[in-house]
């Protein structure tokens, strides 16, 4: 329970434009070793993007926000992959 305590504090939610565009946020954060769902056309994640690789996704991000609900909380955990 600490370590889903600790981790809950730094979920956010990548929101965007198009099934193909979360779905290419989500496969990044995969290759590099991050955890994420998928959420409608949002990635909720935990995964801290180093400033070089942000670029990358830049184009495909709408809107980014740490407003995660406790179903988003939920579906992370639940479904989240590693």
């Amino acid at each position: 329970m600490v370590r889903e305590e600790k981790c809950m504090s730094h979920l956010y939610k990548i929101e965007s434009y198009s099934e193909e565009a979360v779905s290419s946020i989500a496969q990044f954060i995969r290759s590099k070793g991050g955890r994420c769902c998928i959420a409608g056309f949002a990635v909720i994640t935990s995964h801290p993007f180093q400033e070089r690789e942000a670029w990358r996704l830049l184009p495909l991000v709408g809107k980014v926000t740490d407003n995660v609900t406790d179903w988003d909380t939920s579906l992370f955990y639940r479904k989240g992959d590693n």
